[in-house]
């Protein structure tokens, strides 16, 4: 009887105060206390109503929305545990009456040198950050939810993606062929720090033409891309849906050991065969793996040298010196050839095969300076879905970060029409012109002419004459 009025009155101290030093029966219990990089759970504790209402949680930077209270439960999201690193931590919960401590552990799975969700196991893009490339237009987006697919039959088709796992990014079951491959959008990954042996590995499958539609690879700090790669084992004579089944690539990244690198999956494509397929993007491995093709980096090259504030050539006086024809495939005419590119009386023009002439090229660098205005003449590109495959893009040199990209949206048939873009925001940087053809009709060609980079002081033009960037 003595002993019970003592715990009694211990129980009651305890209570009424902070419960730190006090010896009392745990009231928040753990139901999975272990957070596991490769499958994404969440921690989850079962709290006693003893315990009552928890106002908050505190400890290692966590805040409201990390943690959801769902009748007796208490769960830490995924999206927070996945910016933790390995090992045990606590946080102290609190209610109006109580307080105590709980803990959980990260397991270690090399987690800062990986990609969560790296192969979309979740059903969604889950740690990935999916944005449009077309006007802000979100119905033009290709990285959207319903794309994330069951690993099994591509579309509705009885062909495999042969991926991994449940899920592979891939083919909507009910997908119009045509809609999706007009899509366009940019996924991009978290930053993770390139460790072990450098190598990484990744499936790909569609992605015809690896000029618009491809993954790269981005130093974190600088911005710089490090590497690109395409599918180059498309194979465009298989029937069907088969194009579209996943090929596994390794990529030797190790010149990059030590930094961070985020992933951007991009497709800017609009024709057949565009759309890009990817599974397990795979960013570390203690030894060299073995297995996979290996992956062929189609990163545009950088030229150190100084870059002149007037683009060389940009009058095409010196017919096509100083620009860079892409010899990737992808462009191919159903015959086999890809001319497309010609000077006729210092007008560059992309139909040397004729209207069906498809194909990318890029000028040299220049430097942004003076009034930081650069101008040019379009002329045709006008045909229905001009303002998508008849394109002009202004990159920053090393990042390859599209800063502009506008069509001939004042088009008047064959006559050139002049277009202003204000780079000043962008001063001393290097940039350079990418030009591409990805039209097949009539007036799909187009036509570039007189391109100034260089003005002292800022030239006379309205706000009709200035180019509209589709990027927004």
């Amino acid at each position: 009887m003595k002993n019970n009025r003592i715990n009694q009155l211990l129980l009651l101290a305890c209570t009424s105060q902070s419960l730190l030093g006090c010896a009392q029966e745990t009231l928040i219990r753990p139901i999975e206390a272990n957070f596991d990089f490769d499958v994404l759970n969440e921690v989850i504790y079962e709290v006693n109503d003893s315990f009552g209402d928890i106002t908050h949680l505190s400890g290692n930077n966590i805040a409201d929305g990390d943690y959801r209270i769902d009748g007796d439960l208490l769960s830490i999201e995924k999206n927070y545990l996945i910016s933790l690193k390995p090992g045990t931590y606590y946080f102290d919960v609190f209610s109006p009456e109580r307080e105590e401590k709980i803990s959980l552990k990260v397991l270690d799975r090399h987690n800062e040198n990986r990609l969560p969700n790296n192969g979309f196991e979740t059903g969604d893009f889950f740690a990935w950050e999916s944005s449009t490339a077309f006007k802000g237009e979100t119905n033009l987006q290709v990285f959207s939810g319903q794309a994330v697919v069951v690993n099994n039959q591509i579309g509705a088709s009885e062909e495999m993606y042969e991926g991994d796992g449940e899920y592979v990014y891939g083919l909507p079951a009910d997908f119009d062929r045509s809609v999706w491959e007009e899509k366009m959008g940019r996924l991009t990954s978290r930053p993770f720090v390139l460790g072990g042996s450098g190598f990484v590995t990744f499936k790909l499958g569609g992605a015809k033409n690896a000029d618009l539609t491809y993954l790269r690879f981005i130093d974190y700090q600088t911005r710089e891309e490090i590497a690109r790669f395409g599918n180059h084992l498309f194979d465009s004579t298989l029937n069907g849906l088969l194009p579209a089944q996943l090929h596994l690539y390794r990529a030797d990244l190790s010149a990059h050991l030590g930094k961070t690198v985020m992933i951007e999956i991009v497709d800017l494509g609009g024709r057949a065969w565009d759309f890009i397929c990817v599974d397990t993007i795979e960013t570390y491995y203690a030894n060299v793996p073995e297995e996979g093709t290996e992956a062929q980096n189609i990163m545009p090259i950088s030229s150190k040298s100084y870059a002149p504030n007037q683009l060389v050539n940009g009058d095409f006086s010196q017919g096509l010196d100083n620009w860079t024809i892409s010899p990737l495939d992808g462009w191919h005419k159903e015959d086999g050839t890809s001319q497309t590119w010609t000077v006729d009386g210092r007008v560059l023009k992309s139909n040397l095969g004729g209207d069906g002439s498809r194909g990318l090229i890029r000028s040299s660098f220049f430097r942004v300076d003076g009034s930081g205005v650069v101008s040019l003449s379009l002329g045709a590109a006008q045909g229905s879905r001009f303002d998508k495959d008849t394109v002009v893009s202004i990159k920053e040199r090393n990042t390859n970060l599209e800063i502009a990209r506008f069509a001939n949206s004042r088009h008047d048939g064959i006559f050139m029409v002049d277009y202003y873009v204000d780079l000043s925001d962008f001063m001393n940087r290097i940039m350079y012109f990418e030009i591409y053809d990805n039209a097949t009709g009539s007036y799909d060609t187009i036509f570039v002419e007189d391109i100034i980079t260089y003005y002292a002081e800022r030239p006379a033009f309205t706000y009709g004459e200035s180019a509209i960037n589709i990027n927004y």
